[in-house]
């Protein structure tokens, strides 16, 4: 399976083109309302998280970010989605495809023992408290 790390703005445009069968991780923060697929037959299954883009509580100068960190059960499903895939491609964004679709896909890729090719088409830096929770919910 090809799992494709992405921006919101590209994975609207590769779900819109997708051969079947894609499936989707959509990503955004708490505060975002959700994103709407395209109504292709090509769209699978879309996982839906939301969680913030943050991995400590305070920023380099100790002042707080005043949104809630990442938790584990904001990536409730993970498991029994990926488990259940059985599609060519996989599409995993977030709102800039830089950080936490990273994590997630590292996750997954681990996960699923390798098997899999990771792609992206700018350089990623997964959240490091994403890729521990996400790898905890996979149970890995």
């Amino acid at each position: 399976m090809l799992i494709e790390i992405c921006s919101l703005e590209r994975a609207l445009k590769l779900a819109a083109e997708a051969g079947p069968p894609t499936a989707v991780i959509s990503i955004t923060s708490k505060e975002e309302k959700d994103v709407p697929f395209p109504d292709a037959s090509c769209v699978a299954a879309v996982l839906r998280l939301k969680f913030n883009d943050l991995w400590e509580e305070y920023d380099d100068e100790g002042i707080p970010y005043g949104r809630p960190l990442p938790r584990r059960e904001d990536l409730k499903g993970l498991r029994e989605f990926v488990s259940g895939l059985s599609c060519d491609r996989l599409i995993v964004h977030c709102r800039e495809g830089i950080s936490r679709s990273a994590a997630v896909a590292k996750a997954i890729l681990e996960y699923r023992k390798g098997a899999d090719e990771m792609r992206s088409e700018q350089p990623v830096c997964p959240n490091p408290l994403v890729f521990t929770l996400a790898r905890g919910e996979l149970g890995n």
